[in-house]
């Protein structure tokens, strides 16, 4: 068997057995942004500041925006006035789970994992919304948390998501394909929602999300099948593997530079799972990576001060550090 056959059939196999999900999680997220339940966000924080933050961490959860589409969100969350400690918690919890993110985990690392990975999400949101709300009472962030102060933005365009750009290679531009939608002006109930759905429109939409999300699946399928393949197995295990103290932070760290997207990153997890990787090192990596994305840091870098990127940046990794090592404790 040539190497090339046996990639193709690799490949071929692992995709088929996720076809199900995959249709699945691509016809959710279809719905919910035909649904326009994005826009539940700037009502869901405009509570008080205790209920803001677990509301924003529940919307978070359900809203599909990856690491870049929730900059422009967010950054019009701050320019509208919202406070800053239930942003942090959306600001988190978006990019790393959503129901078509959990169908996949569930699908390609099992349910442990998948459950693992949800509830550090949700905590380590929450989390992160409270220690915002006790800095600010502090007044260790400053007065403004915006590099530029909302008032200097101008009468035509404040209210509006302002559209962050970010660099403009292939992995950013996948993962900002789809810009964020503007919040519905008045409330609906979600039957006069799902009677005003353009269904037409909301097919075209799921077929473009199938394309756009599977051929980077196939390439990170591809991938797998490399690692497998030629990656031994002991330099897995001597750094990420059960003998390493280390593979949680290392993991988390190597996030930074190497997460292109949630789809392309759980068969690159899958496979190095297989080849030896703490379950503990995959929760770093997959709550650290969505979050901290080099083309997602850089926009965020032109919008908030230096004390709040810190905040986020570091409140992320060291978050995804703690829950892997928990992670470790509970299914190592």
């Amino acid at each position: 068997m040539t190497e090339f056959v046996w990639l193709s059939r690799f490949v071929a196999g692992e995709a088929w057995s996720v076809l199900p999900a995959f249709v699945l999680s691509v016809a959710l997220g279809a719905l919910v942004h035909a649904l326009q339940l994005d826009g539940l966000i700037r009502r869901a924080v405009e509570a008080r500041i205790g209920l803001a933050v677990l509301l924003a961490t529940a919307v978070g959860a359900f809203s599909p925006l990856c690491a870049c589409t929730v900059v422009p969100v967010i950054s019009g969350l701050l320019y509208g006035g919202v406070p800053l400690a239930p942003v942090m918690s959306f600001w988190i919890a978006s990019p790393t789970m959503d129901p078509e993110k959990f169908a996949l985990t569930v699908s390609m690392l099992g349910w442990p994992l998948a459950v693992a990975r949800l509830a550090a999400t949700l905590a380590l949101s929450v989390g992160a919304g409270y220690l915002t709300v006790a800095l600010v009472r502090a007044g260790l962030l400053g007065t403004n948390v915006l590099r530029r102060p909302a008032a200097s933005q101008s009468s035509a365009t404040k209210g509006r998501l302002p559209v962050i750009s970010g660099a403009s290679d292939g992995a950013t531009s996948s993962c900002c394909a789809v810009g964020a939608a503007a919040p519905p002006t008045t409330p609906a109930s979600f039957g006069r929602r799902l009677a005003n759905v353009d269904w037409p429109t909301a097919g075209r939409e799921m077929a473009v999300q199938g394309c756009r999300l599977g051929r980077w699946l196939l390439l990170a399928f591809l991938l797998e099948a490399l690692i497998v393949r030629y990656v031994p197995q002991p330099a897995i295990a001597s750094v990420l593997g059960g003998g390493s103290r280390f593979a949680v932070v290392i993991a988390a760290l190597v996030g930074i530079p190497l997460y292109l997207n949630n789809v392309a990153a759980l068969p690159i997890v899958s496979g190095l799972l297989a080849q030896g990787m703490q379950p503990g090192a995959a929760i770093a990596f997959l709550i650290a990576g969505p979050v901290t994305t080099v083309p997602a840091m850089s926009a965020v870098w032109g919008v908030v001060t230096r004390r709040v990127f810190a905040l986020y940046l570091g409140v992320s990794l060291l978050g995804a550090v703690v829950f892997g090592w928990l992670t470790n404790l509970v299914l190592g």
